[in-house]
């Protein structure tokens, strides 16, 4: 059986179609765990409508206390032998789930599929998919697409970093109690995938389009947040961690490093020199001060000259000159693009 887990809040323009998609599934032995995370729109009207139409639904209301908490909710209420995570605004495909309970998968411990660039692709007929082994001894080129925006050559349209598009071993996340961290509110799903990978020993990828990610405006990713900053620094110890107590930081330093060079850019533009930060001139230089004198970054900051795109490595050379000004105006230019290209 298989474990479908959906976090659900204020989803209700996009749920009734979620929720469709999932049903729709020509497999047919599936579990669909619905977590109404406190919503206050019809989001809980919806999922009790469904519950009350199909037997194999179980909903289940807790207080808003974010995704990562209502994801530990579905795993620690799920009975299947595999997990799979969905949004409430996204939709599968009629047959992911059928490929999920194949006979020749079984013997994997993860399971990686590609998203669809359309939701229209995601029902184009199906031939045999390109299928791509790992196991132990390059399982490290996952991990490295994980901890760096990058692609295999093969994996051009997976996403290592979201729990979506794939399924998961319940054994595996029962035998090491893994869980989404809850005191982390961006990047908990990249640190999760980490964790999981670092405890297998094999996995899949299917070339084959079973996931489309809706976009639309507010999504979480586009909301500013004056704690990124904070979050951002403990995730990093905590996948630091988590390299150490596996003894994989020493082989993925510089990829490591790369990404907390990659996460130093993201404050600097969502958060310091985000439009919608509200702090006086004198407040945010205060916090590029901050910035500058972390001990974290100024570790990763000599990696800037080996990884990382052009216009990543101009920052940071104006970042480490502690250049305010040209920072100022080129993080003010990348949220206008950044921001435009995201809804595109």
């Amino acid at each position: 059986m298989i474990s479908v887990i959906i976090p659900v809040y204020n989803a209700g323009p996009y749920l009734a179609r979620c929720l469709d998609s999932v049903l729709n599934s020509t497999y047919h032995d599936f579990e669909l765990i619905l977590i109404n995370d406190g919503s206050t729109d019809s989001s809980f009207e919806i999922c009790t409508e469904y519950a009350q139409r199909d037997s194999r639904i179980k909903l289940i209301s807790q207080e808003n206390q974010g995704v990562s908490a209502a994801r530990n909710r579905g795993l620690e209420e799920c009975c299947g032998e595999w997990v799979v995570f969905v949004d409430a605004d996204d939709i599968l495909s009629p047959d992911f789930l059928g490929w999920v309970s194949r006979t020749e998968n079984q013997s994997s411990d993860l399971l990686l599929f590609d998203f669809g660039k359309t939701a229209e692709e995601l029902c184009a007929s199906r031939d045999m998919p390109e299928a791509h082994f790992y196991n132990r001894e390059n399982l490290t080129e996952i991990l490295r697409c994980v901890l760096v925006p990058q692609h295999l050559a093969e994996m051009k349209n997976v996403n290592p970093v979201s729990p979506c598009a794939k399924a998961y071993k319940k054994s595996i996340v029962d035998q090491y109690a893994l869980q989404f961290d809850r005191e982390i509110f961006n990047g908990e799903d990249r640190l999760f995938n980490l964790e999981y990978l670092l405890k297998i020993k094999s996995c899949v990828h299917f070339s084959l389009p079973v996931y489309f990610y809706n976009k639309h405006s507010d999504s979480s990713f586009h909301r500013f947040s004056p704690e990124l900053l904070r979050n951002s620094v403990r995730l990093l110890e905590r996948i630091r961690g988590v390299l150490e107590n596996n003894s994989m930081f020493v082989p993925l330093k510089k990829e490591y490093y790369s990404y907390a060079i990659e996460n130093l850019t993201c404050i600097l533009i969502w958060e310091v020199f985000s439009p919608y930060n509200s702090q006086t001139y004198r407040e945010k230089r205060a916090s590029f001060r901050k910035l500058a004198d972390n001990a974290l970054y100024q570790e990763a900051l000599p990696y800037n000259r080996t990884c990382g795109r052009l216009a990543r490595r101009t920052l940071v050379f104006f970042f480490r000159l502690k250049w305010y000004h040209a920072v100022s105006a080129i993080c003010v230019l990348s949220n206008r693009y950044l921001g435009r290209k995201r809804l595109c």
